[in-house]
């Protein structure tokens, strides 16, 4: 084995280590996809359904929450969102705050917190609990296919995104998941509704995958 070829690998490891500490020291977003069923008639159109995002910008304190619904979701409305906290944080002590988005306003918003206080389907029970219309709010205030919502999570001075984190507790049937989330009006008739979760991968692992790949290449080429 050559010399170039040593240096070139641990020129790698050494950036892929690098990477590593700066994801682990920082850690700022969390993304979740929905794109599990586990209710009785699957939501209109392709997996994923719904993105939420966390991303505390790399300070603690203040979380942004983003959550986009697919435009390939049909006639769909999302009801309902649900959320998990840090076990050694108080979720009741958190605030929200509609900072923007396309879908329902916040006269049309309703958050509750808790203690695994709100129970998804039969599965996970979960410490946050976003509902939207209806109810709250008119039928035509619903949160539909490819509609947006950010809001300003505070009121814990080491909130982070990685807060948001954590698997409910469970609760028997396919769960329990990261996140969940209520959709109505679906199937054929428009009268059916869905549950959807959510399971991210960290940012961490797509890292440690891109370098074996690279380390992988390095070696078929030395091998040629």
């Amino acid at each position: 084995m050559g010399k170039n070829f040593v240096y070139r690998i641990k020129a790698l490891f050494g950036a892929l280590l690098a990477l590593f500490i700066c994801v682990s020291a920082n850690a700022a977003t969390v993304v979740y996809e929905y794109n599990i069923s586990f209710g009785e008639t699957s939501a209109d159109g392709p997996a994923p359904w719904a993105v939420a995002t966390f991303d505390d910008g790399g300070s603690a304190g203040s979380v942004t929450l983003s959550i986009e619904t697919a435009v390939t979701s049909g006639e769909a409305d999302f009801s309902e969102f649900y959320f998990n906290l840090n076990p050694l944080l108080d979720a009741t002590n958190l605030s929200f705050l509609r900072t923007g988005g396309s879908g329902p306003t916040a006269a049309n918003i309703s958050w509750e917190t808790g203690t695994n206080a709100f129970q998804a389907d039969g599965d996970g029970i979960y410490d946050i609990l976003l509902d939207l219309p209806p109810p709250p709010g008119q039928q035509a205030k619903r949160f539909n296919a490819g509609e947006t919502l950010v809001f300003n999570i505070t009121g814990i001075g080491s909130l982070t995104a990685l807060d948001f984190n954590f698997l409910a507790e469970a609760g028997g049937g396919s769960g329990p998941f990261l996140s969940a989330a209520k959709v109505i009006s679906t199937g054929e008739s428009g009268q059916s509704s869905d549950w959807i979760a959510a399971v991210p991968v960290p940012a961490a692992v797509w890292l440690f995958g891109s370098a074996l790949g690279a380390l992988g290449w390095m070696r078929r080429k030395k091998s040629t």
